[in-house]
């Protein structure tokens, strides 16, 4: 895949991470990669004022979410059935920035993301190497959160344990708000566009996850699916429909 390549500093594990996904340096790329000394970023070509993303795992937000105020964050452990004595393993078949995988593995599960777009898989990986290095996170992380880069589509194939459950959040549709969406799906539709296998990807889940398929929808979306979704939890801003898998 081509993109804008800018290496602002030569990190010879980046560098690495960049040939092994076959990234290719496009000057006319509107999106461009930034290698930093120590991280990978994405920035907008076309609004240089715009802040890049990283993946970043040791964030002052991620630092928060985990350690000062954990009760946010319970609608994960309820929507994947988290017990005092019950972890699912979690298969995250569009991992994207990886968030609410990393917020299901502090809370105990083991989780496995799939992400199948090489850029955004680049961000990712990199954000799991320096996160399995941090002294507070890195070895709970290392045994707890891993990447497969592949095509969800195909993980029937993928020689994986089979899941408990299996967490899909597809790219939201738009909105008729006249605001704009946050900067991290601002980034995402511009390089990635629409998913249109979403439903698709909910029928192969429900023939492979054991106990649950979750759906991360906006309130305003509907379902990915005409078929029956067994119970619903809602937020603020989001809904979880959750289906139970295929009768074997």
């Amino acid at each position: 895949m081509k993109i804008h390549l800018e290496f602002q500093s030569y990190n010879k594990r980046i560098y690495s991470l960049i040939n092994s996904l076959k990234l290719e340096h496009d000057v006319n790329s509107s999106m461009g990669l930034i290698v930093k000394n120590d991280s990978l970023e994405l920035y907008n070509r076309e609004n240089i004022k715009q802040k890049s993303i990283k993946v970043d795992f040791t964030s002052k937000k991620n630092n928060y979410r985990c350690f000062h105020f954990r009760k946010k964050n319970e609608v994960l452990s309820k929507v994947a059935g988290i017990k005092k004595s019950y972890f699912p393993f979690i298969l995250d078949a569009t991992a994207g920035l990886g968030n609410d995988a990393f917020m299901f593995s502090f809370l105990g599960c083991q989780v496995m993301m799939i992400e199948r777009h090489p850029i955004v898989a680049a961000l990712l990986k990199d954000g799991l190497q320096r996160g399995y290095k941090d002294k507070r996170i890195g070895q709970w992380l290392k045994k707890r959160l891993h990447l497969i880069i592949n095509d969800s589509s195909n993980m029937l194939e993928i020689p994986i344990l089979k899941p408990d459950v299996i967490y899909l959040d597809p790219m939201y549709p738009s909105c008729c708000k006249k605001s704009l969406p946050k900067k991290n799906m601002q980034f995402f539709r511009k390089l990635i566009g629409q998913n249109h296998d979403s439903e698709k990807l909910l029928n192969i889940s429900r023939t492979l996850a054991k106990k649950r398929i979750i759906v991360k929808r906006p309130c305003y979306a509907k379902p990915l699916s005409t078929d029956k979704v067994n119970f619903i939890i809602t937020t603020k801003n989001h809904r979880f429909d959750i289906y139970q898998p295929f009768s074997k």
